[in-house]
């Protein structure tokens, strides 16, 4: 392990992670490679297994099965467990931890010890200015907003040219008009460095805006892993149409040549991944809101909420016992209460599951 950590361009590959705690298991069979420079998301809901993932990458878990690879040498496997600070992987979670009677600078340079003391203070300098925070360096974290704190916490863990990076939640305590700003930043100097990049996330639009591939876990199961523009275009589960390509999903029936919803029949034709569906197979589809259209009608389905967001309106059309929300650029000349039906004819639909 010692040539390991001395590598500064590293990619780092998960093979075949599986996790228990007691007798819940966590992880099941996950193999993911970040490469150097490379940034991947993972999303997924509560309980799904991202922060555990990171930890056992960390060296804060240890590997129960599977091997975690740095380059072509072994980091971790069940008999073989380096503490962190032997990792050559830096870390960053959502509550900074930071030391609060270390200035600013002294934070930044606390894993600098081996370094000359002119070469330290000029790594010090340049890493605060890239993060944008020198005129705080004299400060201590206590007298800091939030979103300084977050940088200090990146420069702190960048000064030392991991191999890899790992962050959990690292904007989730930022106020939202920073929050856009400090991802930027620190994508930009991720990428400056090279540095491979796994980043725990629950908000889509940061690991669409964050992320070279989006890596899905939902429990405790890599259900898929690709590029943003892969992700929205051709989801393979239902979480990720719904939190990841703003599909709205729909259950039907197959009957025929169409898929009976309650909202209205959709052609099959109009399905991307049909060829999967049988007579009577209960499915359940993804839409593209703009799309579909709506008029007045005796359907069972009715408008139960319409809403103004800034750049499109949202209908809520509520059927047997479920809501679809449908996206309109301009004001829908309909009333909320007034019973509708759906044109589904024009409908982009992905196949989502099959009961």
């Amino acid at each position: 392990m010692g040539s390991a950590v001395k590598l500064k361009k590293m990619r780092i590959s998960f093979e075949h992670i599986t996790h228990r705690f007691t007798n819940e298991s966590v992880l099941q069979d996950i193999n993911l490679e970040i490469d150097r420079g490379e940034i991947v998301c993972i999303i997924g809901p509560s309980g799904s297994g991202k922060t555990t993932l990171l930890r056992i990458a960390a060296g804060l878990e240890r590997v129960q099965n599977g091997r975690i690879m740095l380059n072509d040498l072994l980091l971790a496997n069940s008999e073989l467990h380096p503490p962190p600070e032997e990792r050559s992987i830096g870390l960053v979670f959502q509550d900074h931890v930071l030391f609060p009677h270390k200035t600013v600078s002294e934070n930044v340079g606390f894993g600098l010890r081996n370094v000359r003391n002119k070469e330290r203070l000029h790594k010090i300098a340049l890493g605060l200015e890239s993060m944008r925070v020198v005129e705080v360096s004299d400060r201590y974290p206590q007298t800091l907003s939030g979103g300084q704190q977050q940088r200090v916490a990146l420069v702190r863990a960048l000064i030392t040219e991991p191999g890899v990076m790992l962050l959990d939640e690292p904007f989730a305590s930022v106020d939202v008009p920073l929050r856009k700003q400090l991802r930027e930043d620190a994508r930009k100097q991720l990428k400056a460095n090279d540095t491979a990049t796994l980043i725990v996330t629950h908000d889509p639009e940061e690991a669409m805006a964050l992320a070279d591939r989006v890596a899905v876990l939902v429990d405790g199961k890599l259900v898929q892993t690709g590029t943003p523009k892969e992700l929205w275009h051709a989801p393979k589960h239902p979480f990720i149409a719904k939190t990841l390509s703003g599909l709205q999903t729909l259950r039907g029936k197959v009957q025929g040549p169409r898929l009976k919803t309650a909202f209205g029949d959709l052609s099959l034709s109009l399905i991307n991944g049909r060829d999967k569906l049988r007579e009577n197979d209960r499915a359940e589809i993804g839409i593209r809101p703009e799309k579909v259209s709506l008029a007045p009608s005796e359907s069972p389905c009715f408008v139960r909420d319409i809403r103004f967001f800034g750049q499109k309106y949202v209908v809520f059309i509520q059927g047997d016992r479920d809501t679809l929300e449908l996206h309109f650029e301009k004001e829908p000349s309909i009333n909320i209460g007034e019973k509708v039906k759906l044109n589904l004819a024009s409908a982009q639909a992905q196949l989502l599951s099959i009961d």
